[in-house]
């Protein structure tokens, strides 16, 4: 074995003081990002599975001739519930005889047929009977057919040429029963994940630099004096990558085994219209493989970086020699990405729109450390007291190092103020009205009127029927709603009786899952925030044990030292985070073109969230650190 080989691992084993409280800061924190990295790509895959098993539902690859059978989706209502109810006819019988029948079904249904998901067949009513004709479903959907275990859905076998399925109406022609065309609302959540990943991406890679740059940090001096020995510069960089990929690879496996067990609960999210099936989001193999290889990997890579002062000045960093200056023209990188997304708006392409914001947020990392020094410097000439002047000096002198640690915290602030006035609030159903509403086809409005009327009559339910010009309006009293329903079911066929209340709540799917996609994309950014806070805590304070040390032989008490060292904390956060989300707000008015999105106080209640959380943060990671300086100060 390479002696630098053995050297690393022997390193991993004994890290020497203060070496094991950095080993499990970096650990927890390649765990917390192996973790995320693995419930980003897996939950995407899992879109994906969802909507292969309903892709027949959408596929439109058959011409009339050659169509086994024709599908058609309507909107329907029972209970206050939506349900989707699919209207399939056979085209070709001969051709449905030789094909296996659709997903999740025994077989293709005949006319008068229904299967229903079990969520529907739990709650099969008598209006539900009175509606399809038949007291029991013919049969269950099973999950190979549902994207969800919540799914309402009613697949109802109908002639050839009822209203929907006829080649008047342009249904959807089908050759075969198998179809994967990409479900609308998985598309459209697709797309909304490659945009989150695309606001996290830089808060997860700074939690990986942060992972390692804790170990790093505790091993600049033992790697100096290495090199400082005659160790060459390769050798120093292979121990150092050995050592930190045993770290980074422990991590991820941590971080496999901590998402395999929290799978059951993110199954429960309800996001696409329903929970998810557990199989959906549990990581195959390869993605498992690409967690255990990147994560090291990157791990590494920050590692080596973090020490390239060390291979070309191992003197410097014996003698605590102080860094070089960050440059004022960082600050030019925070126009490109809001210029961009000014220019794109919301007509552009996606991919330049996640350059942009992409961009956006890699500003803001490349800005942060000089917004830090220059802070610094202005704190340590104003100071009035040695907890400010050590405060000031150590942000002034390292801007760098100590930005690192709140970098993610402060990049989350450019997500929620992005967001804030971005995010689509959605649409403000009441479900206050109750009365029906048809547009029937010109000259039937009389007939459509006359024929509710009887329906009504028939059914010996009171309502009021009204007609305008293209209209016919039915009000019906609340707590007769849904036998009207019933009774009304097939007045105009094809079209099911819904109030604009209902026809919202039917619209609105797709705005919950922006609004629920947006909290978990937020959670996410905590989390990394939180983890790269911690680690960055114990970071710092074994980075500063030897300067505290050194003052407190001097004669500066502990409790000075400790508060110096938490305002250099907070310091960060406050002065870079706050700019920070209205720097992310003004991003997001850009790509809004200047509208602000966002409807009643969701964005307000959004900001303020992230700021009364980003302060939590900050004193959990002062109280983390504030025991192993203590501790690592000593002597």
């Amino acid at each position: 074995m390479n002696p630098m080989t053995d050297l690393g691992l022997r390193f991993v084993r004994r890290p020497g003081p203060g070496g094991r409280a950095a080993n499990l800061a970096a650990l927890g924190a390649t765990a917390i990002v192996a973790l995320l990295v693995t419930f980003l790509i897996a939950g995407s895959l899992g879109l994906t599975h969802r909507s292969d098993r309903i892709g027949w539902r959408n596929t439109d690859n058959a011409k009339a001739s050659t169509a086994v059978g024709v599908v058609n989706e309507i909107d329907d209502m029972a209970g206050g519930v939506p349900i989707l109810r699919y209207d399939v006819a056979l085209n070709d019988p001969q051709k449905n005889a030789q094909l296996p029948p659709p997903p999740g079904l025994a077989k293709a249904p005949q006319p008068g047929e229904v299967f229903v998901s079990p969520e529907v067949a739990k709650h099969w009513t008598d209006d539900l009977a009175k509606r399809y004709n038949t007291a029991k479903p013919t049969g269950i959907i099973t999950d190979k057919g549902l994207s969800s275990p919540n799914d309402w859905v009613i697949i109802h076998g109908v002639e050839k040429n009822s209203p929907g399925v006829a080649a008047a109406d342009r249904p959807k022609y089908l050759e075969t029963w198998n179809g994967n065309s990409l479900d609308d609302r998985m598309a459209t959540l697709l797309i909304l994940v490659a945009f989150g990943i695309t606001l996290v991406l830089f808060p997860l890679l700074s939690l990986v630099g942060q992972a390692a740059g804790v170990a790093a940090k505790r091993r600049e001096h033992r790697l100096a004096a290495l090199r400082l020995a005659g160790a060459t510069r390769s050798q120093v960089l292979w121990l150092s990558a050995v050592e930190q990929a045993v770290l980074g690879f422990i991590g991820a496996i941590a971080g496999l085994v901590g998402y395999t067990l929290l799978t059951p609960l993110i199954a429960r999210i309800p996001l696409g219209g329903g929970r998810w099936y557990v199989h959906d989001l549990m990581p195959s193999w390869w993605v498992a493989l690409i967690v255990l290889i990147a994560v090291p990997v990157l791990s590494v890579i920050s590692a080596l970086i973090g020490l390239g002062r060390v291979s070309i000045t191992p003197l410097g960093v014996v003698r605590g020699q102080t860094r070089k200056a960050t440059s004022a023209l960082r600050l030019g990188l925070l126009v490109v990405g809001p210029i961009m997304l000014a220019i794109l708006g919301t007509g552009g392409a996606i991919i330049p729109l996640l350059i942009g914001i992409g961009l956006a947020a890699l500003a803001v990392r490349i800005v942060g450390p000089f917004a830090v020094q220059v802070i610094g410097k202005f704190m340590a000439r104003t100071a009035r007291g040695p907890v400010a002047l050590l405060a000031g000096r150590r942000l002034a002198d390292d801007p760098k190092a100590a930005f690192r640690p709140v970098a993610a915290l402060v990049l989350s602030g450019f997500v929620t103020g992005f967001l804030a006035l971005f995010m689509p609030y959605g649409m403000n159903s009441t479900a206050a009205d109750q009365s029906f509403e048809f547009y029937p086809k010109d000259g039937q409005v009389a007939v459509v009127a006359a024929d509710a009327k009887k329906l009504l009559s028939e059914a010996k339910l009171s309502g009021k029927v009204s007609t305008d010009a293209h209209t016919v309006i039915i009000s019906v009293p609340t707590a007769d709603r849904e036998k009207a329903r019933t009774a009304l079911y097939n007045l105009v066929p094809g079209k099911v009786p819904l109030t604009d209340a209902e026809r919202d709540e039917q619209d609105a799917g797709m705005y919950k899952d922006l609004r629920l996609g947006v909290a978990l994309l937020l959670g996410l950014v905590f989390v990394t925030g939180a983890a790269s806070t911690a680690a960055g805590a114990v970071g710092t304070a074994l980075d500063q044990a030897g300067p505290a040390k050194a003052l407190r032989r001097s004669g500066v008490p502990l409790k000075v030292i400790e508060r110096s060292a938490r305002l250099a904390a907070v310091v960060p956060v406050v002065g870079v985070g706050l700019p920070v989300v209205g720097f992310g707000a003004l991003t997001g008015l850009a790509l809004s073109g200047g509208q602000v999105l966002t409807q009643g106080s969701s964005g307000a209640i959004l900001l303020g969230a992230q700021v009364i959380i980003g302060l939590v943060l900050v004193a959990v990671a002062g109280a983390a650190g504030a025991p192993v300086l203590r501790k690592a100060s000593v002597g």
